[in-house]
């Protein structure tokens, strides 16, 4: 392990002075610790630098251990199996739970045990332009205490048909749920990740941060203020451009149960990006096929465009215009659902 010099640097280096840090008993920093350890990915070795920063933090606050003053001292360097065995042996020494042992929503008592976090973060959504992409991209970004997350987190906001449309995923419900909240900047989620755990408390609504963490607690907020936020961001369509109207309602009005009948799930909709007067819809068939149904605007609006890709979708497969790509390369033939009009598609 890395000695007391390594230690005694990052006390006086360390970014100590946080709002809340300082003078707030035990329990605190017992939380942040706690919330350190369960970020900590033992495999790949993110978030242990962290990890360790907050064993420093931990000792300036106040607690003190043996075990916690040797994790203190250690090194991202280390082996994760000891650092494992260290935060095993300070815990126990602390009296801190194991982490996934916290319920969301509730946090460590100063004097042992747990209490209800409470409901003092303030919440403000917004639908904006990804910076750089002339595709019309977009993406919810979130501002927790006037503080943007995405950026801070996996680094941009998930597209607004990923999160609002066609199912409000930001609605709080008694039942835990999570919700990816943030992509990497290249726009795909699983290069880089953000995701949240909301539940709703009663009067409360609470956030607990996973993968990429944009902050190293959770927050909470008053059930009424949140809801309130999440309804005005679903019923404002400001940000829209007629292609984006005419995706809305495709993707909220569109007949999903009458697709799954014949094994298509809906993957993406959006302006062919080689043509921008067709409309595609974008299908998926039993994870061997992408099927492709394009409809022209001809000058009309996007309630016009969207009410003919509904009604186009409504009938029987074999009867539209469309073309299809194998996603295994061994497949060759179109799809038994197939109708006379359709092509193999030109990606």
């Amino acid at each position: 392990m890395s000695g007391e010099r390594e230690m005694m640097a990052r006390f006086s280096q360390g970014p100590w002075m946080m709002a809340g840090v300082t003078g707030n008993g035990g329990g605190f920093a017992k939380q942040r610790l706690y919330d350190a350890v369960a970020q900590w990915n033992v495999e790949t070795g993110y978030g242990l630098a962290d990890l360790i920063d907050t064993a420093c933090q931990a000792l300036v606050d106040g607690l003190d251990s043996p075990t916690l003053r040797e994790l203190a001292g250690a090194s991202v360097n280390d082996s994760s199996w000891d650092i494992r065995d260290l935060v095993g042996k300070s815990f126990e020494e602390l009296g801190i739970p194991c982490p996934g042992t916290v319920p969301p929503g509730f946090t460590l008592a100063s004097g042992g045990g747990v209490v209800r976090r409470p409901g003092v973060d303030s919440l403000r959504l917004e639908v904006s332009p990804v910076p750089g992409d002339a595709g019309g991209g977009f993406q919810v970004q979130v501002y927790v205490n006037g503080t943007e997350m995405t950026s801070a987190g996996a680094g941009l906001g998930m597209d607004p048909y990923d999160v609002l449309v066609p199912t409000n995923r930001l609605a709080a419900t008694p039942e835990p749920r999570a919700v990816a909240i943030a992509r990497c900047e290249c726009g795909v989620y699983g290069c880089g990740s953000t995701d949240v755990t909301i539940v709703r408390d009663g009067d409360l609504v609470h956030w607990d941060w996973s993968l990429e963490v944009p902050m190293m607690r959770g927050v909470s907020f008053a059930a009424a203020e949140y809801d309130a936020e999440v309804a005005r961001v679903v019923a404002d369509h400001s940000w829209e451009t007629p292609e984006r109207t005419a995706g809305r309602r495709v993707l909220t009005d569109m007949d999903r149960d009458r697709l799954l009948t014949y094994g298509l799930r809906p993957s993406w909709v959006a302006n062919d990006y080689r043509n921008q007067e067709l409309f595609r819809v974008a299908l998926q068939l039993d994870g061997d096929y992408q099927v492709f149904v394009d409809t022209p605007w001809h000058g009309r609006g996007p309630g016009d465009l969207a009410g003919e890709v509904c009604a186009t979708l409504a009938l029987p497969p074999s009867a539209w215009h469309a073309t299809w790509h194998a996603i295994i390369p061994t497949l060759t033939r179109p799809p038994k659902i197939a109708g006379p009009s359709w092509r193999r598609a030109r990606l």
